[in-house]
């Protein structure tokens, strides 16, 4: 009889558990990817002013695995060995999303980009001095937006569970971001409609 009631107890704490399992795990891997993003972002913005010429950070929509990679050339397809992430399945780039005042007054409200997919492929520039810009067709080439400072970008990655951002400042700074209230009010605890954090 003991036994029995210890077997019952172990199926209700399971029958419990296992949502919230998933849960953790989808998570996890919405907060590894928009950090794994950010990382690689960094990356190629380190590698422009190490070799003095632009670089991107780009995803390609066409290649099997989520797969995000820096390139000297926006033109030129993924060649193995460039750097490169590969996210989870069930992390997908975004054209629009939630909310995102917040992270618009943050990247400074004017000239910010949420990069569309141009013939498959989302990118973001950097220039020699690491600050981002836009290919203009020449790789060699990658200036700031209609002749005025650097852009900023902004790239919107939804999962199951929720909501990752990666964003670039016009000063080249590079950030992830997490939704965590995405209020239907006017304003949430953060003073915008949705919070990011």
């Amino acid at each position: 009889m003991e036994l029995l009631v210890v077997c019952g107890i172990l199926v209700v704490i399971a029958v419990i558990a296992i949502p919230n399992i998933g849960l953790v795990v989808n998570n996890y891997k919405l907060d590894a990817a928009g950090h794994s993003v950010a990382s690689l972002v960094q990356q190629a913005r380190l590698q422009a002013v190490k070799n003095n010429l632009p670089a991107y950070a780009q995803y390609d929509t066409t290649l099997a695995p989520n797969l995000v990679y820096v390139n000297a050339n926006p033109a030129l397809a993924y060649v193995a060995g460039n750097p490169d992430v590969a996210l989870s399945s069930g992390v997908v780039f975004q054209n629009a999303g939630p909310n995102h005042a917040q992270l618009d007054n943050y990247l400074g409200g004017n000239g910010v980009v949420i990069e569309p997919v141009t013939n498959n492929i989302r990118s973001i520039g950097f220039n020699a001095r690491g600050l981002p810009c836009v290919s203009a067709g020449n790789p060699q080439i990658c200036n700031p937006i209609d002749g005025g400072g650097p852009p900023a970008f902004l790239w919107l990655m939804g999962g199951a569970t929720g909501w990752e951002a990666v964003t670039v400042t016009p000063a080249g700074r590079i950030k992830a971001w997490r939704l965590v209230n995405s209020g239907a009010g006017a304003a949430a605890s953060c003073g915008f409609a949705a919070c990011w954090q």
